[in-house]
Formats: C-alpha cells, structure tokens, sequence
C-alpha cells in the first residue's frame, strides 16, 4: 500500500484569518503539534505566499525567514514547506528559504 502523505497549510494559508500576525512562539507550538499528529508535510510562509508581506498583501508581523527557522528547529519528522508565487517570490528568497530549513517549495500561479 502507497504512504498518503498529509500537509497542512495551517501556518501559511491560515495566516490570513489572523492577517498574517503570527509570532514565532505560535509557529513553534503548531510545528510541534502538527508533527505530534503525524502531519508530513508543513507549510510556512506569508499567506500570499514566500516574500508576500508587502502593502499590497498585508505585512507580516515576524520575517517569514525566522518563521521558517522557528518551525523547522522543532520538527524532526514533518518536513518544511514554503508556497512560491511567481512576480511575488524571488529566487532569493527561496534559497533563503531552503538555508532556514523548507525542503520542498509548491508553485502557485
């Protein structure tokens, strides 16, 4: 039987519900639940995606940077994920990105 692998998109799309206000403690104390469920794949970034805090987007309260660090040092299991969106992202960020810890990136038009 294949592995279902689960993501949760909690800590990037969920921003917008908070407008994108969430503070390093909170990513951790998610991270380390959504790892204790058995999530595999979890992702981090602004809601519009990595790089999106902008005017335009809505700014985020914590470099997404340090959010993606704070995530990925409480996980050992769950892996970090982060959306790209092209004209938001840059290819930058997603190698800072990947420095901080996310190992797969989705792209989004």
């Amino acid at each position: 039987m294949s592995h279902i692998y689960i993501t949760d998109s909690s800590l990037r799309d969920g921003s917008h519900s908070v407008s994108h206000q969430y503070n390093t403690s909170e990513v951790e104390k998610a991270a380390i639940a959504l790892e204790y469920a058995g999530v595999d794949i979890i992702e981090v970034c602004h809601g519009d995606g990595l790089e999106g805090s902008s005017i335009n987007y809505g700014f985020s309260a914590v470099d997404e940077m340090e959010l993606i660090s704070a995530a990925a040092g409480v996980v050992e299991n769950s892996r970090i994920a982060v959306l790209a969106i092209p004209g938001i992202s840059t290819f930058t960020g997603i190698s800072e990105a990947k420095r901080r810890g996310a190992s797969i990136k989705s792209i989004a038009t």
